[in-house]
């Protein structure tokens, strides 16, 4: 488990060095992280402390092969960090030389589209495997959703039989919000999940999870709406984090004392759960009843 009494060292370098704690600083990282969709933030961030001014990064062999280009002689390369493995090398195209690139790449079309109805339900099947079962509740408008610690149990049928998994996490949305306002909702509290703001009420401890509870209420909000904001900004769907975050960089002159590791850590496993999850996490399962002859099989149980 990560040791909390520590600041995670890319926060202890920011405290430092006072990086990234003004607002401006703040709202130039965000927009950053924002154009390189196809790039997890964590990467994205670190081109960013690289060169700030990047426009497009590519590997040499993607250089070569889809865009006939070649670094220039002496070109330094970015480092980015490599799945599975240590570290990887990238160029940015002004340091690249070679076929004119094409102008539409600079600038991805922003696409501030909707979320269908079908598209959020299987969404929140994939968040039941991970431990959060997400309830809707008829409230007024003003109320969007809360995010709370409710240990229950889940289970899923296979071939193989039945797995008994916990669900330690409740996420109450408002069912009278359109589908898009209940993904961004969803995004919120799930920033409080994975930023570790309920993390200290959860017992056992889910190891999975950064252990920060205690902050001070502004603090967890800025973090858990500057998640909303950049996994809305990278799906290019409506963005309600948007007036929030706008109106304190606007108005204040420093962010507050989060953690932007924690942002950049939930943001990426939140997009991996949107890509979907059929399998109840590991760390959840509590254990492994084997099938009888009796046994119907379902692909998904959800209760």
């Amino acid at each position: 488990m990560e040791d909390q009494t520590r600041i995670a060292e890319l926060d202890r370098l920011f405290e430092e060095v006072g990086t990234y704690r003004t607002s401006s600083e703040y709202k130039e990282l965000l927009q950053f992280i924002k154009r390189f969709r196809k790039i997890a933030p964590f990467n994205a961030m670190l081109l960013h402390i690289q060169k700030p001014g990047s426009t497009f990064v590519a590997s040499v062999y993607d250089w070569e092969v889809r865009f006939g280009r070649r670094p220039k002689p002496g070109a330094r390369p970015l480092v980015i960090l490599r799945p599975f493995g240590p570290v990887a090398f990238v160029f940015e195209l002004n340091d690249t030389e070679g076929t004119p690139f094409p102008e539409e790449l600079l600038e991805p079309l922003q696409a501030i589209g909707t979320v269908t109805e079908e598209r959020l339900q299987s969404f929140i099947k994939s968040l039941y495997f991970e431990g959060i079962r997400v309830e809707q509740q008829d409230y007024g408008a003003t109320e969007a959703g809360y995010v709370s610690v409710n240990e229950t149990f889940g289970q899923h049928l296979t071939r193989e039989g039945k797995i008994i998994f916990r669900v330690p996490f409740e996420l109450v949305i408002n069912k009278n919000l359109d589908p898009t306002t209940k993904l961004a909702t969803i995004f919120h509290e799930l920033g409080h999940i994975y930023c570790g703001h309920l993390s200290q009420m959860v017992i056992p401890k889910l190891k999975y999870l950064p252990q920060r509870g205690g902050l001070p209420n502004n603090n967890r909000e800025f973090e858990a709406e500057s998640v909303c904001w950049l996994l809305c900004e990278r799906e290019g769907i409506n963005n309600p984090s948007a007036k929030y975050l706008s109106g304190y960089l606007d108005n204040n002159t420093h962010i507050p004392a989060i953690s932007i590791d924690a942002v950049l850590k939930a943001v990426t496993a939140i997009e991996h759960l949107w890509e979907g999850n059929r399998t109840p996490r590991k760390e959840l399962i509590v254990r492994r009843e084997k099938a009888d002859q009796q046994l119907t099989l379902f692909d998904y149980h959800y209760s």
